[in-house]
Order: structure tokens, then C-alpha cells, then sequence
């Protein structure tokens, strides 16, 4: 089996901590070349994984490797440039959130991936733990009955300033703030389990860290094709670092996290809680006891998506609607964005957004 050839766009800490390790366990894989604008981080991420060759423009690098694939870990708001000039060369595309700064970015990603017949992936990487894909087999089996109300939340100390190396590029406005960072994640998760179609919203911002430029703590109401509703609640500035949904149906409720799941029924009381209860408390220690004998729990998860990635360029899988939603993850955010300027409810399929 030839193996595949990949190319990482920006060596900073989302790919020296995850990306790298990840794809570093897959023998049929080969990290052939990175692109790193900062000479000394270049120069160690190269030693630490023996990267070949290190280039000091993404441009380049994919103008002169040959490759099959790339990973887009640059800051968020060169996200688009560079998927859609590796897309241009024929390369595969693994792109970290956010896919663009707009729908209007996104869908041309994917436009231009589906013509061309390429993977375009999402780093939609939540996607793999074992309690979300639990809550999306729950709703599928419609478990919940009818969907009536939906309360998500990502609420984190950010905006990551102790981070080596550094990530000062979060507090560049045109980073998106905690409204592109965890609310791209908290909204696939939303779609990717509950399968809503989010059709306006009505939001509001403050701006509470001192010497932060951008709005910090977000909260926005939503309506959905399917008579549900539901709030979306986003921060930087706690220290509760929790990302959790609550999903609240006819037949039952489901309230899940990374390290939380209890789906709960009319008659869900006394033994069941106490069942629930054990295996939260063995979840959390199960992971936690990993996190420390293996340095970072969060790996699995992109090995996982690494995974899904390579079985998408192999063909050993049929391409997913990762894709498609991320281009609705674009429309709410860019929804929730308007209607805090605007001060008004906003449709999330208005063609301006």
C-alpha cells in the first residue's frame, strides 16, 4: 500500500500537540513536509517529527511537494486562502475549524471540492467521542420523541495566552473571538446530533475581559425547522471549562459532555440514577487517569479523525455531510454576528450572510 504523503500548513500548537502525534500512528501515512512563517518553531517542530522539509510559505509548499493531502492549521482567518489553493492543486483537504470566516467562504470550499472530486474534511474532531456519537444514535432512534427545546454551552478560560507556542493570533478581531473558536465546535456537535436545521436567531454580547478587543460572552436564542428551540451560550473568561447539551424531547431528556451523559425518562428515577451516577463518576476517572499515564486524553480523538480522513482519501469510506454542515455552522455564526451588530432577529439562509 503506497502510503499517503501530507503536508501541514502551520506548525503551532493545534498541530505540534494533536495533528502530528496523530497522524505519527498510522505506518501507511508520511508527514513529508510543514510550512511555519516562525523560523525557531520550524526548526524544532522539524527536529521533534523529523519532518523533511520545512518551508516558510504554505504557497510554496504546495506548489512544489508532491502530495496528496494537506492539514490547514493556520489561524483562522487564512483558513480559506489556503484550502482553496491546495484544493486548486488537487490536494486533499483536512481544514481546522473554522472552514473560512463565512458561509459564503465555505461553500465555495465545498463547491470547489465536490467539482474536482477531492475530501474536503472539517476539524470537527468532537465528533468522535463516544458520548456525542452516543446522543447522535440516541436521537436517530428518535429516543427523545419530538425535539422540543435545545440549551448548548461552551463556556472556557481562553483566549489561550499561556499556550507554547503562542497562539496571539486569537486576539486579532479577525479571529472570530470565542464565536469561532468553540461556537464552530458547539454548533456541529448541536447539528451533527440533534439533525436541526437553525433558521434565525436573536443574540447578544458583552465584551468582560480587560485589555480583550473582542465581545467574550455571547448568548443567542435560535428557532428550528423542526418547532424547536433552543440558546446558545458562549465565554472565554471562566475557569468551569465546559462544553455540554442539553437536549429535552416528548419522550425523555438528554444532558451530555465530554466527561457527562445521562439520558433521562419519565420514569428514570431511583436505581436508574444511582446506575447513571457510577458511570459518570468511572467515565471522569477513566479519563482523567488517561489524560495523566498518557499526557493528552484529546489525542484519541484525532487519531479518530485522522483516521476517518485517510479511510476518505483511500475510499474505503463514502464522503459524509461534515462538509455541508459546516457551511450551516457559517450561516448561524455569521447569523448570530449580524443580529449582535443589528441588534435584531436575523435568518440564518439570508444570501448577504
Amino acid at each position: 500500500m503506497e502510503k499517503i504523503r501530507i503536508g501541514i500548513i502551520g506548525l503551532g500548537g493545534i498541530a505540534t500537540r494533536s495533528h502530528l502525534p496523530a497522524l505519527a500512528t498510522f505506518p501507511d501515512v508520511i508527514v513529508q513536509a510543514g510550512a511555519e512563517v516562525d523560523s525557531y518553531q520550524a526548526d524544532r517542530t522539524q527536529q521533534r517529527f523529523s519532518i523533511p522539509k520545512i518551508y516558510s510559505d504554505y504557497q510554496e509548499l504546495i506548489e512544489h511537494e508532491v502530495l496528496d493531502a494537506v492539514y490547514i492549521c493556520l489561524p483562522n482567518s487564512l483558513h480559506y486562502q489556503a484550502a482553496s489553493l491546495a484544493l486548486s492543486h488537487g490536494l486533499h483537504v483536512y481544514c481546522e475549524k473554522p472552514m473560512g470566516l463565512s458561509a459564503h467562504e465555505a461553500q465555495s470550499l465545498v463547491e470547489q471540492a465536490t467539482t474536482s472530486g477531492l475530501v474536503l474534511m472539517p476539524g470537527y474532531h468532537l465528533r468522535y467521542h463516544k458520548h456525542f456519537l452516543r446522543a447522535e444514535e440516541l436521537l436517530t432512534k428518535r429516543r427523545l420523541g419530538k425535539i422540543l427545546q435545545i440549551q448548548a454551552s461552551a463556556v472556557f478560560s481562553g483566549p489561550y495566552r499561556g499556550w507554547d507556542p503562542k497562539s496571539d493570533w486569537h486576539l486579532n478581531p479577525r479571529s472570530g473571538g470565542p464565536l469561532y473558536d468553540w461556537g464552530s465546535h458547539l454548533l456541529d456537535l448541536l447539528l451533527f446530533i440533534t439533525k436541526v436545521d437553525i433558521k434565525s436567531v436573536y443574540a447578544f454580547a458583552e465584551k468582560t475581559l480587560p485589555s480583550f478587543p473582542l465581545l467574550d460572552s455571547i448568548v443567542a436564542s435560535f428557532q428550528t425547522d423542526k418547532q424547536a428551540v433552543g440558546t446558545i451560550n458562549l465565554a472565554w473568561g471562566t475557569r468551569g471549562n465546559l462544553l455540554m447539551l442539553q437536549i429535552h424531547g416528548s419522550a425523555g431528556s438528554l444532558i451530555v459532555s465530554d466527561d457527562y451523559y445521562e439520558h433521562r425518562v419519565p420514569m428514570g428515577g431511583g436505581l436508574n440514577k444511582v446506575r447513571i451516577l457510577l458511570d459518570n463518576v468511572n467515565e471522569i476517572i477513566t479519563q482523567k487517569t488517561g489524560a495523566i499515564i498518557r499526557g493528552n486524553a484529546s489525542n484519541d480523538l484525532y487519531i479518530k479523525s485522522a483516521k476517518h480522513f485517510i479511510d476518505l482519501i483511500r475510499g474505503n469510506i463514502k464522503i459524509d455531510n461534515a462538509m455541508n454542515d459546516a457551511v450551516h455552522v457559517h450561516r448561524v455564526l455569521g447569523a448570530i454576528a449580524d443580529s449582535i451588530d443589528q441588534k435584531k432577529c436575523v435568518d440564518c439562509f439570508n444570501p448577504d450572510i
